[in-house]
This record gives C-alpha cells, structure tokens and sequence, in this order.
C-alpha cells in the first residue's frame, strides 16, 4: 500500500470516528420535573408544588441558508401541563376564550448559543414570564331527574398564576439531544411568591416503582440515573445533570 493511500485512510477513520456537532435543542414533548423548594413557606399556598409534567418545544428561526430555518437560533418554549389543564377546563365551561390566554401560558426564551459547551449544556436566557388569570368557575350538580348520568361539574377557584423561569439548560451531547433539563423557578399564585430548582427528564413516564423506570421500552435514555417518584407517580432524573448511571 502507497504512503498516500495510507494516509488518506488514516485521515477517514479519524474523521469518521467524530461525533457530530448538535444544534442547541429541547427534547421535543413532555418532561418529568421534580420541584424542590429553595425559598419561601411550605405550607403557604405556593409553596406546596412538587413536580409537573412541562411541555417543550424548540422553534428554529428563520434565516438559515438557502431559506432554511436557523438551528443556531433557536426558541424554547416551556408550558406546565396542570396550567395547561386549568385553561382546558375554564375554557370547555365557557368561562375564557382559550386562544386568548392559552398563549400566556408558555414561557419563551432564547438559547444564548448554537452550540452546546464544552461539558455539553445550552442554556437559556431571557426567559419570558409566563402569566395567567382566571376566573371563578362555579360547581354544577347533578340532574336528579337523570340518575343515569352524572352531569356534575367541579368547581374551580379564581387564579392569577405566573411563572417565571431562570438559569434554565438542557444537557446537549449524541446521547442527550436536550433530554435533561434544569431551572430556577419563581412561583406566584394570587399573590403569594415561592422558589423552587426545577429538574427534567424526557420523556414523561408514568411509575410505581424503580423497576418501571429502568424498563428499557419506556423511551427513557437507558444511560440515565433515574428512579421513581412515587409521590408524583413519573421516573425522575436521579443526580445532578448530566445524570447518568
């Protein structure tokens, strides 16, 4: 074999060996995210929060070449499923037009880069306030006069609800394309003000125990250090990010 065949050989398994470089992104879908309480009283009505499950997506904007989208300039959005739930219920009563507020529920921010960092984080700036208000939405009984059906309808309490995330990343590398993700969270619910640390894990999965967390056809990354969270019945990240076994 030729000195420069030799070479050219070299030169293609080395390359061939790099991992590719990965736009900054979210996983897009839901996120299992444990809160933990930083600041603020646990026993006041905004300092009780848990976890939730956060919907994500990226949104590229344009100006890529040849009119492609732009990864390297990228929008996350960030939306808590049990707001979500409360504007689904106000708006099926008729209390709100849900296309009005619906959108006041996301949280938008920018990724500071297009690039993750050397020890694979994108973070966030400029996360936008997502904020919400409600009205009261009155019980309906039962019709006595059907006993076969149940026409009942909970109640649900008037809220100003806002949100407001900060220092939020994702861990971006070819085995974590956004799937961990962390924030601050200043919480507020008519009034009352608390702060959590937010972690994530995609996808959400629903759990009883640990086993159900490391089944390897969740769609869980089986690399990662997760458990259960029986309180909140979804698979957690179990460690700081990057969590990996």
């Amino acid at each position: 074999m030729t000195r420069p065949t030799m070479f050219w050989m070299v030169l293609l398994l080395a390359t061939g060996c790099a991992q590719p470089v990965i736009n900054c992104t979210s996983a897009h879908g839901y996120f299992a995210v444990e809160y933990v309480l930083t600041q603020g009283d646990p026993a006041s009505s905004c300092g009780q929060l848990e976890g939730d499950v956060l919907g994500m997506q990226t949104y590229p904007q344009p100006g890529g070449k040849n009119g492609t989208p732009d990864y390297r300039n990228a929008i996350v959005a960030i939306r808590p499923e049990s707001l979500g739930a409360m504007i689904k219920y106000a708006t099926d009563r008729g209390a709100i037009d849900g296309d009005d507020v619906s959108p006041n529920a996301n949280a938008l921010g920018k990724f500071g880069q297009g690039f993750p960092t050397d020890d694979d984080f994108c973070l966030v700036d400029r996360v936008q306030r997502a904020s919400v208000s409600l009205p009261e939405i009155e019980a309906v009984p039962d019709d006595p006069n059907t006993p076969d059906e149940d026409e009942s309808q909970p109640a649900q309490p008037a809220a100003e609800i806002a949100y407001q995330w900060s220092r939020a990343r994702f861990v971006v590398s070819a085995d974590a394309q956004g799937t961990q993700f962390e924030a601050d969270l200043e919480y507020t619910r008519d009034g009352c003000t608390a702060s959590y640390h937010a972690v994530g894990l995609y996808p959400a999965v629903s759990c009883e125990s640990d086993a159900e967390c490391d089944d390897d056809k969740n769609g869980i990354n089986p690399d990662f250090a997760v458990r259960c969270n029986t309180e909140l019945g979804l698979c957690v990240l179990d460690g700081p990010l990057p969590a990996y076994e």
